[in-house]
């Protein structure tokens, strides 16, 4: 025999568990895109300008014109750091120079992170996946959140009943 009411609740649990589901898939792409992301929010956040050393540049495998550019700078606490940007159309554009400056940008709150000026956009792709995942996720929690709400005042019905 056919009871709405239970047909109901079986679609609640449903629901429950679809959200659950999208929201392990939005947490896995938010953290794939969470190196990206950091960096751009970070530095978007509280940027710094400072000149870097460029201190290397390394061919990537497979990839005729792609580079990886080392380089090092001196924060505002004197701290230097080292860090690296894959470039992937190096051949295309600016060409750096060992030893030469690179105009960078870094964190003020957390300035080990750090990007090259010009290629600080090549990051935004992350940061909107990795924010649009997360913010999605917390969407799809308090909808389920409010489902589980549901269920539990259906069941307090069913036991005036």
């Amino acid at each position: 025999m056919f009871y709405p009411r239970e047909a109901e609740k079986d679609h609640l649990y449903n629901r429950i568990v679809l959200l659950t589901v999208a929201c392990c898939v939005l947490l896995l792409l938010a953290s794939l895109a969470k190196h990206s992301g950091t960096i751009y929010g970070a530095i978007q956040w509280s940027a710094v300008e400072v000149k870097g050393t460029v201190t290397q540049l390394e061919s990537i495998p497979m990839n005729e014109n792609g580079m990886i550019i080392h380089y090092r700078y001196t924060d505002s606490d004197q701290q230097v750091h080292e860090d690296d940007y894959a470039d992937q159309r190096y051949n295309e554009h600016h060409q750096f120079e060992v030893g030469g400056d690179a105009p960078l940008l870094y964190s003020r709150w957390l300035p080990r992170i750090s990007s090259i000026a010009t290629e600080l956009h090549t990051y935004r792709s992350g940061f909107i996946i990795m924010a649009g995942g997360v913010l999605l996720t917390l969407v799809f929690l308090g909808i389920s959140f409010m489902t589980f709400g549901q269920i539990y005042r259906m069941k307090e019905e069913d036991r005036l009943y």
